[in-house]
């Protein structure tokens, strides 16, 4: 072996070594890139509130996030705020669960209560004014949803609403994106 070719050698191996370093750097962006756009637009989806509904959680003119996702890994559960679309008039809602399927639901004095027996906590997202209503019984598959601001009716005690089915909702509120970022429910 000659002197001259060891430096060759090496000088080859740093040219290959800075061409696989390139290439290494460009998948890993690109991973990044297609891992960012999955959770931008398949895992989560950007929702504006138009009303007051949800206030004081959520109120007019906040941003939050839709977990579509979610739903499928640990279900939809009691007290989750939902986004589905009105079965009229196909407008986006946000909405708290209050009756999951095979539960019954009805209002007295101003109070929430699941199978005649359970009165529903609601203080920790709102005040509790809602108006009685009879007995709703949850068919499984659906949830029973309630406005946060109970004087919006444009929940499941509306007759075109009723109670909505599972695979009708979009997904599930947990992050609120403007004015802050974590919803407490």
């Amino acid at each position: 072996m000659t002197e001259e070719s060891v430096p060759l050698r090496r000088e080859t191996f740093r040219k290959l070594h800075r061409h696989h370093n390139l290439w290494r750097w460009m998948f890993s962006t690109l991973l990044a890139a297609l891992f960012m756009a999955f959770v931008c637009f398949v895992w989560f989806g950007w929702v504006r509130m138009g009303n007051d509904s949800m206030a004081p959680t959520l109120k007019q003119g906040n941003v939050a996030l839709v977990d579509r996702i979610l739903k499928y890994w640990r279900g939809i559960e009691r007290t989750d705020m939902v986004a589905f679309y009105h079965p009229v008039t196909g407008e986006l809602l946000i909405k708290r669960v209050v009756a999951t399927g095979g539960e019954s639901v009805t209002a007295r004095n101003g109070a929430l209560w699941i199978d005649e027996r359970y009165r529903l906590n609601e203080e920790s997202y709102g005040p509790a004014n809602t108006t009685d209503f009879e007995t709703v019984k949850v068919p499984e598959g659906y949830v029973f949803v309630l406005s946060d601001d109970r004087r919006y009716r444009e929940d499941s005690r509306e007759e075109g609403i009723g109670c909505v089915s599972l695979n009708d909702i979009v997904g599930v509120l947990h992050i609120r994106v403007l004015p802050s970022f974590i919803i407490y429910q």
